[in-house]
């Protein structure tokens, strides 16, 4: 499957005009590799040991390209530095952020397209896409918070 992701990117690259160089190759390789969110800081923390000639800067750009191509998305949660991942079509889900712990889940059901149809006839506004984020307490750090209540 992975193969065809990258399949994928890079003929999104080559239609753009630009290659698959190897820095471009071992940020798309971290992402593909990650389920987690990264962060900029946390996408150059992973690559950095086998890749040291991959600096900082590098990474910037790179997400910069693949932003403006849309192969990563950003989300960008309260109180928090913006995190990445890759952006797949058909593969539209929102997220739940613990408010504790800051772990993030993904979740899929997605109910908006049912009231978007309002929401632009009262206002006139065309909405194109849109994101959930849902802030709270994970199972764990609930947990928690229950057995400090009972003391």
């Amino acid at each position: 499957m992975k193969e065809k992701q990258l399949a994928a990117i890079k003929n999104i690259l080559r239609k753009n005009g630009y290659k698959l160089t190897l820095p471009r190759l071992v940020i798309i390789q971290c992402l593909l590799r990650n389920k987690d969110h990264l962060s900029i800081a946390g996408i150059y923390e992973r690559i950095c040991d086998e890749n040291p000639g991959i600096g900082m800067t590098t990474v910037y750009r790179t997400v910069d390209l693949l932003l403006e191509l849309g192969i990563v998305r950003i989300l960008i949660l309260k109180n928090s530095q913006p995190l990445f991942e890759l952006n797949w079509p058909n593969d539209h889900h929102h997220h739940l952020v613990c408010r504790r712990c800051g772990k993030v889940v993904e979740f899929g059901s997605c109910n908006f397209k049912q009231i978007a149809g309002e929401i632009e006839k009262v206002t006139n506004f065309t909405i194109e896409e849109h994101t959930l984020e849902a802030y709270g307490l994970c199972p764990k750090c609930s947990d928690v918070n229950h057995s400090t209540e009972k003391i």
